[in-house]
Order: structure tokens, then C-alpha cells, then sequence
């Protein structure tokens, strides 16, 4: 398939005009839109200050000449301070309009006849200063004849020059307001004509989406709706296109021909489900029956222990001095073992129930000392191993926690054995167990082969056994059980280690025990 024949080459040549298209007129657009902020800008910065500055020009001048009239009409015993005043105050606000004028753009013509009005006007102000003088000199036909001839003269020539400023500004002004509106007509034109072939172009590419791609969709997804109600005679589209459509056509194809095969294969599946139902209606009964025999075997095991542990305390009680002290030793470490074993019973058969059923069901809450409890885990582990060197640092005083005595019992057990059992002889395995706030921590740590980094984090895993230990009989269950049992307990376990060094493993544990434990 050729990459310009697919429907993803098109569309994106389509849509890739569509953006050209967009793009040129918006940018013709925008340059219409420069222009015209370009001439709203010169018509607010430029024509309409100069207009202000001139009118104000325009305005000054004109009460000048009044002035002027008014000083020639005034008795001559009038004060003549406040006329002089305001004399002087209006020449500084036409010179204040002319520095605003000037600081203006102007085009050439603007500045000749500007310079013609500031050569006119100061020709007057010099005929109105002779005005003055020889109205302070009481020479009053003197002043008038200048008053009505040159000072009149150069004025009606200053302001004749004004108006035509003024004029001329307002022309350049409109020719400014013309071409900003020609640039936002022409901006609009641009940008309809962009709006107009834009969905003139998308209406294309939707009569090419319908015909190409929806409509061969449609007869795709109809053959495979009888595909998958097993009607495998339905007719398959024309799989010849050299597009996406074809790729689907024929996927479909091959699809129909597995589902050929699928169907002459299910009545192979279905004999097997039943295997399998078989299989596991005989691996529920076989996990009921285990439950059963563990249950049973406990029974039957307490009757002969219950038998050896009421000799052996007759014959701890028995008075003859003639009974050799060994004899109360030994009674009493028979004692201790149907103790022990007694107690691992307890802990198979609820081990199995925390197991299979609803653990929280069989975890039972009381107070006891963590502190004594620890120190019978490892004298314990001391009579099965002998040669294990357990060290105890448990402190001296009481540590009271409540929780499961005999649930947390095998889980130090189990603890404690998996040190001795995966360390050498007589190598130093440490007990340790401390308060920290509202929570106890206990740590078991050893010298021995070790586990591997890989495994650590699939340590508590039921069934799991490290890659290192395939040498030493296990089951994979007890760091398990110690997971669930310190869990259900509200607390934590946690193992580091160091292959072929060593391992720690950490509990913490809180001393109240957790909230959802039975008292």
C-alpha cells in the first residue's frame, strides 16, 4: 500500500490546504488590520492633536485681538495692570499650543504654512506692542491708525493662514479616516472569503469521509455484528482497496476464517470446561477433607498427650526421696514438650482456619508481657536446636501489649527457627525488642546465607521461597502466616538482607492491639 493512497495521507493534504488557506488570508487579514490600527493611531496622535493644538491657536489669537480693541476703549484713568496681565497670560497659552503643534509630525506643506502664520503673527504681535505704547503715551489717534490698519492687516493675514492650516489638516485627517476604514473593509472581505472556502473545503472533506471512510465503516461493522452472532456466510466487503478501509476489509476476512476455526473448536472447549469443573468440584472436596483430617488429628493427638502430661505431673508431685532428681527433670521437660506440642496443635489447626477462612473470625485479644513471650520463643528454639546461639536483649522490665498471645507466640517461633535454620551453628542470632511510643518493635536478626535482593520483595508471598534456599526443606507458608497474623494485629513486618551476610526482619506492633481483633 502506497502511502499517498492512504485515507491518513489525504486527509492531512486536506487539512494541510485547509490550514494554507487559513493561514494566507489571515495574514492578509492581519496586514489589514496593521494598517487600519496604523491609521487610527496617526488620526489620535496626529490630526486630532493638531486640530486641538490649532483650534486652541485659533481661540488665543482671537481674544488677543479683543484685548487689544479693549485696551484702545478703556478711560484713560482705568487701570491698566490686569489688561497688561491678561496680555501676558495669553501669549503664554498660544506659545504653550504652539510647543504642542510643533512637537507633532507634520508633511511639508503643513510646515510652510505653519512658518507663514508664525512670520505673520509675529509681524502683528509687533503692531499690537506699538498699539500699547502709544496708547501709554495717550497718543490715541496714533494707536487706533495702527489698530485699524497694519496690526488688522497682519491679524486677518496670521488668521487667514490659520484657517487654511487648520483646512488643510482636516483634509489629511479625513484621507486618514478613509484609508482605516478601507483596511477593516478589506480585512472583512479577506476574512470571509477565508471563512467561505474554509467550509466550502471542509464540506468536501466530509462528502470524501462519507464515501470513503464512513460508509465502508458501516458495511465493516454490519459484517462483523453477523460475524459475531455466528453468521458465517455473510458477504465480506471488497478488500482490494489499497487504503486503511482495505487493511480492515481484509483483517475482517482473516477474522471470519478464525471464527471458522473458533467454532469447530468449541465443542473441544466445552469437554474441557467440564474437565475443569470436574477438577475443581474434586479440589474443593480434597481442601474440605484437609480441614477435616487437620481437625481430626488434633482431636485425636490431645487424648494420649492429655494421658502423658497427668503421669508426668503425678510424678513431679510423688514425695519418695528415693526418686532420683533427673526423674522430676525429665517429668518436667515431658511436661514442657506436651505443653509445646499442645500448643503447635492450637496453632496448625487455627493456622489453617486464618488461612482458609475469615482470619479476623479467630484472632482473639488479650494482655500479656511481648518481653515474656519473646523469652519463651527462644528458650523454645534453644531445647529444638542446641546448638543455636540465641541471644536475647529484651531489657528487664515488663512490655504489656495486647493481641493474639498464641497467634504472635507462632509468629516469633516461626521467626526465630527460620534464623537457626537457614544460619550455621552456633552462630550468634540476636532478639531484640524495644518500646517507641505507642508501639513495640521487635527484631530478629542473624548472620547467616541471607536473601537474594531479587526475592525480598516477593519474601511474604505464600508459596514463595527464596532462589538460595531449594537445598533446605520448606513449604513457603510461614513468612506468610507471620504477614497475615502481624497485619491483622494493625502492624508491620519488614525484611532486609544482605545475601551470604545475613538478615533482619522488623515487627511493629501497636500496644493496644488493633480495632478490629475479637477481646
Amino acid at each position: 500500500m502506497r502511502r499517498r493512497d492512504t485515507i491518513g495521507f489525504r486527509l492531512s493534504a486536506a487539512f494541510a490546504l485547509l490550514f494554507a488557506i487559513l493561514f494566507a488570508f489571515g495574514l492578509f487579514g492581519l496586514a489589514q488590520f496593521r494598517s487600519f490600527t496604523r491609521d487610527s493611531a496617526e488620526i489620535r496622535e496626529r490630526w486630532l492633536k493638531s486640530t486641538r493644538y490649532l483650534g486652541d491657536i485659533n481661540n488665543y489669537t482671537s481674544d488677543f485681538r479683543a484685548l487689544e480693541a479693549s485696551y484702545l476703549l478703556a478711560p484713560a484713568s482705568s487701570d491698566d495692570g490686569s489688561l497688561l496681565q491678561e496680555a501676558t497670560t495669553l501669549d503664554m497659552e498660544i506659545a504653550r499650543a504652539q510647543q504642542g503643534y510643533e512637537a507633532l509630525a507634520h508633511d511639508p506643506e503643513e510646515l510652510r504654512l505653519y512658518a507663514e502664520f508664525e512670520r505673520l503673527w509675529r509681524a502683528y504681535r509687533s503692531e499690537a506692542q506699538q498699539v500699547l505704547a502709544a496708547r501709554r503715551g495717550e497718543r490715541n489717534d496714533a494707536a487706533l491708525s495702527v489698530y485699524f490698519n497694519a496690526s488688522r492687516s497682519f491679524f486677518n493675514s496670521a488668521s487667514d493662514m490659520l484657517d487654511r492650516l487648520g483646512a488643510l489638516t482636516n483634509v489629511n485627517a479625513q484621507g486618514a479616516s478613509r484609508r482605516a476604514v478601507q483596511a477593516i473593509g478589506s480585512a472583512w472581505i479577506y476574512l470571509c472569503a477565508a471563512v467561505i472556502l474554509s467550509l466550502a473545503l471542509v464540506v468536501l472533506i466530509l462528502v470524501y469521509l462519507s464515501r470513503v471512510v464512513i460508509f465502508p465503516l458501516r458495511a465493516l461493522a454490519h459484517c462483523m455484528r453477523a460475524l459475531s452472532r455466528g453468521d458465517l456466510d455473510v458477504k465480506l466487503p471488497d478488500a482490494r482497496q489499497q487504503n486503511e478501509i482495505g487493511e480492515m476489509a481484509r483483517a475482517v476476512t482473516v477474522f471470519r476464517n478464525n471464527a471458522v476455526d473458533l467454532k469447530l473448536s468449541q465443542k473441544g472447549l466445552a469437554r474441557q470446561a467440564m474437565m475443569l469443573e470436574e477438577k475443581l468440584a474434586q479440589e474443593i472436596r480434597l481442601n474440605e477433607q484437609q480441614r477435616n483430617f487437620i481437625s481430626m488429628a488434633s482431636h485425636e493427638f490431645r487424648t494420649p498427650m492429655t494421658i502423658i502430661d497427668g503421669h508426668a505431673q503425678r510424678l513431679l508431685n510423688v514425695k519418695d526421696p528415693e526418686l532420683p532428681s533427673a526423674a522430676k527433670e525429665r517429668a518436667k521437660k515431658i511436661r514442657w514438650a506436651v505443653k509445646r506440642m499442645s500448643v503447635m496443635i492450637d496453632t496448625i489447626l487455627l493456622s489453617s482456619r486464618v488461612f482458609d477462612e475469615a482470619p479476623e473470625l479467630y484472632v482473639h485479644q488479650s494482655e500479656f508481657d511481648m518481653r515474656a513471650l519473646l523469652h519463651e520463643v527462644c528458650k523454645l528454639n534453644r531445647e529444638i536446636s542446641p546448638n543455636a546461639a540465641i541471644l536475647e536483649a529484651l531489657g528487664s522490665e515488663s512490655l504489656k501489649v495486647s493481641g493474639d498471645r498464641d497467634l504472635l507466640f507462632q509468629v516469633f517461633v516461626n521467626l526465630v527457627a527460620n534464623s537457626v535454620k537457614y544460619s550455621p551453628p552456633s552462630t550468634p542470632i540476636e532478639v531484640c525488642c524495644r518500646s517507641e511510643g505507642e508501639r513495640v518493635i521487635v527484631e530478629i536478626d542473624d548472620k547467616g546465607m541471607g536473601i537474594p535482593q531479587a526475592d525480598l520483595p516477593h519474601i511474604f508471598e505464600r508459596y514463595f521461597r527464596g532462589a538460595n534456599v531449594a537445598s533446605v526443606v520448606g513449604t513457603g507458608i510461614g513468612l506468610y502466616f507471620v504477614k497475615l497474623v502481624v497485619e491483622l494485629h494493625g502492624g508491620t513486618v519488614k525484611a532486609e538482607s544482605v545475601e551470604r551476610e545475613g538478615a533482619r526482619f522488623t515487627v511493629e506492633l501497636p500496644k493496644s492491639g488493633a480495632a478490629t481483633m475479637s477481646p
